[in-house]
């Protein structure tokens, strides 16, 4: 293979992921003023943050994912209050 000559094989090529449309909770996120913030490993590759506390999708799932009560989700940064005020 020359100097100049582009090794096809080697190269990686990134495409884009299709971005997924908002659901409801994520909607209703944006509606109460939290700020949207792609992360891969995230529910959708994306969370929802505001004044330092964390968008709850489902707080029934949340406590069972963490083994944690609402008092417990509070002091991991969760915004329990506006999970309430929401649904």
């Amino acid at each position: 293979m020359s100097i100049n000559s582009y090794n096809y094989a080697s190269s990686k090529v990134q495409v884009a992921q299709p971005v997924k449309p908002l659901n409801g909770s994520e909607r209703m996120a944006l509606k109460h003023g939290f700020e949207m913030i792609e992360d891969s490993s995230a529910y959708n590759g994306r969370y929802f943050v505001k004044n330092s506390k964390k968008w709850i999708h489902n707080i029934a799932a949340l406590r069972g994912q963490l083994g944690a009560n609402d008092k417990e989700l509070i002091a991991m940064d969760y915004d329990v209050a506006t999970y309430y005020l929401a649904h």
